[in-house]
């Protein structure tokens, strides 16, 4: 193949040298600069056709360096995700996949580095994720063949088909398209039945090497890692592979072994092992294989599982196990959870074999439970038979597994023996007290790899589905209360962890209010070196029980002993215990009980020691932590915290500078903090705008980095500072609305927010957002939200021009609606509407085959009416001129426009739901009757739709809500829109609230009636029109007797019962 490809603007051509060259620069050089120029030159060369066929060449050369070969693979590896499907922007050529894939399987086949040829194998997998089966249909059959090839050739040929194979197991199983699911499952009996015998054949080499010393020890070695590596595609297999594996004859012969290897491999790793130390690593790595198909079957098939062969007898064995184990659980030493990475990217967490296989009985024991009690819940057909399936497998779980002794037994052993604090895990506690506490939150998930969190689950989730298991929990919990000083610190914290577990349970039981000041006040302030164990218990205790029942009198002391627990000049107070009563204290905030004036008298000192913990904790999470509980509280306390609020605005600037650029969600709860102590002072926090809105403008400046990760928390706090303000608006926090606008058209909930926070300012604010500066900008934007497919946003977008165009009327008269008039024209608006309401004019008038769609629906064409019923009664000459000023040449452009503008917005009465939309546009209507001609013989042509719209608006408005003394028709200038009651405000109302009520208020539609107001105006058009008997002669004689006795009828006397 070529590589003398030219890269514009680049120094250097793809070619095999300088390839190789950029990569070694890449991977080797220690120079900075020449690192990030051959970066960038790799980077520049993707988009050219034979790049990547050039790195997977690299790396096939045996004879290049290490370090540059593994850069390749990598290179290829991203290259697969960004490029390699057809939908990608500069995919790759089909020439250079078909080359790609035609080498593949030379990179792992025969590699002797692990490391090499596991990113090969990754490669691979990716691409027949995607190719397989349609464009590369042969993709497995010619693994599987290369797999079975490789078992005569040499144990390094057979390791490398394996780890590929194993990938690509893992990436289709994982897949969502069903063909790739569908493709797995047809090839998967044969790939049981090859991949079963070399199971058993490699097994049984390297069993006889070590019972028996027969073979070679290099063999065997090998032997062991090919049954490894055959063990984990086999467990994937057996349940991705069959949508009912226990129905396969295969998949039972393998379930039963699994199960025989399991008890032999134990006796494996025990203290009179048969197994050499050296391979009981390899051993146990088998067993926790064998646990994780069991737990895999359990909850993909759960069907499947309760019938398969022996599968209760084998968590009842896993018990068993437990049983044992937790006899010297408080003497093992603890699983950790490292910082290293396994082969498939997960965390890697080391630790005792035997109380690894615990957790796993631990957790099979919950799917279990989730079998009987939660049955997985989904949309996808099941046949009768599957759904008998389920109800047989609930049944066999029940009755057979879950029978009252095992019950017994594990609510006994747990709350006794595995809920205890060990050595192990105080060492873990002291070795990363942030990183621990995180980890052993509820939240957490420190359950699925190590015991005491997952013990205390599943005793939870058996109390939720067996009340009766409360009893002896309630008497263990009453022994606790009775006789607290018989329990040592260790076995107290355990009692009160299953009291934690039993809450929700006990209620109306146990008398926690007296158990929170006999024991947990006096407990709390226990002097040992043991005490920080009870003392973050107790704030978890409390945590649990606060949401189900503590007495609204006990919440002082409750508040107390939080105080107490976040003392830092307590000695026994260390960090993890401190973090765990501020996370704690969240939770307690975020209960509806929770009493702000209770916590005022522990208040000063409760944010003095979260705001010294913000300053000790070096973990993102852990601050976090502490802003989020400051969050709460301050949202809690409400006006209580305004005398915190200098303290909390003194720190909170600080911390955000202290802050490293990349730290977001450290400055996401600042915002949020400030957000809540907004809201919570209401119109005092107006004194802090000088340190808030600063902040607002580098966050929601489009041009920063911080804008994409802090716009929500931006908008959210902007929003409560405007709502909570009172006019005049600080200058600064008028001009960041310039910044709202490029968000209005984006359809998310962040735009649906700005164009809120727009409202505002218009409400607020009018003149502001109508001066020279914003206003064009403004309508520029709106345009564009009335363009949007969101009805919310669109329908927002429609009654912000409207409030614009009612506050230029009343700042500035007629004028000032002409200023905006004419911007609305400039802008497009009015054309666009105009356009779209001419598009519902088109569609009423064609029909059949060739009928016109409409460009709008019906809430849109009521929208754009309602804009055009604001410009027309503010000044119905100002309407006039807007309409001809749409046609530049002057021919009766009126005329022509109101042919069919007339008619849509007659007949769009039909879709207004809404009485105050219905009256708008009738005093709109009604106004355009002031005008000469030409306006004025166009209305009278219309008398007919006038009189109509006139009668059922009128009768409309006069007869909302009950009759009036017995009439059958309430009088017609008995109008319910117009306003005469004085507005309450409420404690809840914002500023904003009170001006929106004062601007409504003075609204025509709130001021004027319409009968009155309809009355004055046609009397006034008669008579201009040449009196009654012209009226009658030229124009009410069009008119249908049945519409004029309607309007008629309005004035008449009306009839009594």
């Amino acid at each position: 193949m070529s590589f003398a490809i030219e890269v514009p603007g680049e120094a250097a051509p793809l070619s095999p040298f300088e390839l190789v060259k950029a990569l070694e620069a890449a991977s080797s050089s220690t120079n900075r600069t020449q690192r990030q120029s051959a970066s960038e030159q790799l980077t520049s060369w993707e988009t050219q056709p034979d790049y990547f066929p050039g790195l997977q060449s690299v790396f096939l050369d045996k004879s290049i360096p290490h370090a540059i070969r593994l850069l390749a693979i990598i290179q290829l590896k991203n290259g697969i995700d960004k490029y390699w499907r057809h939908t990608a922007r500069y995919a790759i050529k089909p020439a250079q996949k078909e080359l790609i894939r035609s080498r593949l399987l030379q990179g792992s086949v025969g590699e002797e580095d692990k490391t090499l040829a596991l990113h090969n194998a990754l490669v691979v997998a990716k691409i027949v994720r995607v190719d397989y089966p349609n464009d590369w249909p042969d993709a497995l059959p010619t693994i599987i063949s290369v797999t079975r090839s490789s078992r005569g050739a040499s144990a390094l040929h057979l390791n490398g088909a394996l780890q590929v194979l194993l990938r690509v197991v893992k990436e289709l199983g994982t897949a969502r398209l069903r063909r790739s699911q569908t493709a797995l499952q047809a090839l998967t009996p044969d790939l049981i039945q090859l991949l079963g015998e070399i199971y058993m054949q490699t097994t049984g080499y390297w069993r006889e090497f070590l019972m028996n010393g027969r073979g070679d020890e290099d063999d065997a070695d090998y032997a062991m890692k090919n049954s490894l590596v055959t063990l984990k595609i086999l467990r994937r297999l057996v349940t991705v592979g069959y949508e009912n594996p226990h129905l396969d004859p295969m998949v039972q012969e393998f379930w039963s072994l699994s199960q025989t290897q399991l008890d032999q491999f134990l006796r494996g790793v025990s203290r009179d092992s048969w197994i050499p130390v050296p391979y009981q690593d390899l051993v146990g790595k088998r067993l926790i294989q064998f646990t994780k198909l069991h737990i895999d079957m359990s909850e993909t098939h759960p069907s499947s599982f309760a019938v398969l062969p022996n599968s209760i007898p084998l968590v009842q064995d896993y018990w068993k196990l437990v049983r044992e184990f937790s006899e010297v659980f408080e003497r093992s030493d603890g699983i950790r959870q490292t910082g290293n990475e396994t082969a498939g990217g997960s965390l890697r967490h080391e630790g005792p074999l035997l109380e690894k296989l615990a957790l796993k009985g631990l957790l099979l024991l919950r799917s279990c439970v989730a079998i009987a009690y939660r049955p997985t819940q989904t949309f996808k057909y099941r046949s009768p038979e599957a759904k008998e399936q389920e109800k047989e497998a609930i049944r066999i779980i029940k009755e057979d597994l879950l029978t009252k002794d095992l019950l017994d037994d594990i609510v006994k052993l747990t709350m006794t023996r595995l809920f205890i604090f060990r050595k192990s895990d105080l060492e873990a506690w002291e070795d990363n007290p942030e990183e621990w506490e995180s980890a052993e939150r509820h939240e957490g998930g420190a359950y699925e790899w190590a015991i005491r969190p997952c013990a205390e689950r599943l005793l939870v989730d058996l109390l939720t589905f067996y009340k009766e298991l409360g009893e002896p929990l309630l008497a263990y919990c009453d022994l606790v209360a009775k006789v607290p000083m018989a329990m040592d610190i260790v076995t107290k914290e355990a009692a009160y962890c299953a009291l934690g577990c039993a809450a929700a349970v006990l209620e109306g039981k146990f008398n926690f209010d007296q158990f929170l000041v006999s024991c947990l006040v006096k407990d709390s302030q226990l002097q040992d070196p043991m005490a920080k164990l009870l003392r973050r218990r107790i704030s978890i205790l409390i945590s649990q029980w606060m949401p189900v029942k503590i007495a609204e009198s006990s919440q002082p002391i409750v508040f107390q002993i939080f105080r107490h627990l976040l003392n830092p000049s307590d000695p026994h107070n260390d960090e993890v215990v401190r973090l765990t009563a501020a996370r704690e204290l969240k939770s307690i905030g975020e209960c509806f009980e929770f009493n702000g004036e209770y916590f005022l008298v522990v208040a000063a000192d409760v944010f003095g020691f979260l705001m010294n913990l913000l300053e000790e904790a070096n973990s993102d999470e852990a601050r976090t932590t502490v802003l989020e509980a400051i969050r709460v509280v301050v949202n809690r306390m409400e006006k209580h915290v305004s005398q915190f609020g200098d303290a909390l605005m003194t720190t909170l600037p600080q911390l955000w500078e202290d802050c490293d650029a990349d730290e977001w969600s450290i400055k996401q709860a600042i915002l949020s903090i400030m957000s809540a102590l907004v809201a919570s002072m209401r119109a005092d926090s107006q004194r802090y705008h000088g340190i808030i809105i600063p902040l607002l403008q580098q966050a929601v400046d489009s041009s920063t980095e911080l804008h994409l990760n802090l716009i929500e928390e931006s908008v959210e706090l902007w929003k409560t500072v405007v709502l909570q303000s009172v006019p005049p608006l600080n200058r600064e926090l008028v001009q960041l609305v310039q910044h709202a606008l490029p968000l209005l058209e984006y359809d998310s909930t962040v735009a649906a927010e700005c164009l809120e926070l727009l409202n505002d300012y218009i409400i607020l604010v009018p003149g502001d957002i109508l001066s020279d500066e914003l206003r064009q900008a403004t309508l520029t934007a709106l345009l564009g939200v009335l363009k949007l497919r969101s009805r919310e946003q669109y329908q927002q977008g429609a009654r912000c021009i409207g409030l614009l165009i009612r506050a230029a009327e009343t700042l500035g008269g007629v004028q000032g609606l002409s200023v905006v008039v004419d911007d609305l024209l400039q802008t497009g608006v009015i054309t666009y509407i105009l356009e779209s309401l001419h598009s519902v004019w088109e569609s009423q008038e064609t029909t059949g085959p060739n009928r016109k769609a409409s460009k709008i629906n019906t809430i849109q064409q009521t929208d754009y009416i309602a804009i055009l019923a604001r410009i027309a009664l503010g000044d119905p000459g100002v309407f006039v001129r807007m309409l001809a000023g749409l046609d530049q040449s002057g021919n009766n452009s009126v005329q022509s426009i109101w042919s069919w503008l007339g008619t849509v917005w007659f007949s769009s009465f039909d879709n207004m739901a809404d009485i105050d939309r219905q009256k708008l546009s009738c005093l709109a209507l009604t106004r355009l009757l002031e005008l000469p001609s030409p306006m004025q013989e166009l209305s009278l042509s219309r008398m007919q739709d006038y009189l109509s719209m006139w009668t059922s608006v009128i009768t409309e408005l006069s007869s909302m809500g009950p009759d009036h003394n017995g009439a059958t028709r309430p009088p017609p200038g008995n109008d319910q829109l117009v306003w005469t009651h004085k507005y309450e405000p409420s404690e809840w109302d914002v500023p904003k609230d009170l001006i929106s009520y004062e601007q409504t208020a003075k609204d025509p539609v709130h001021t004027v009636h319409t009968f009155d107001f309809v009355n004055a105006r046609l009397h006034d058009l008669v008579q201009r029109g040449g009196g009654e008997e012209v009226f009658q002669r030229e124009w009410a004689a069009n008119v249908d007797k049945e519409v004029i006795a309607g309007f008629q009828a309005l004035t008449q006397p009306r009839a009594e019962e």
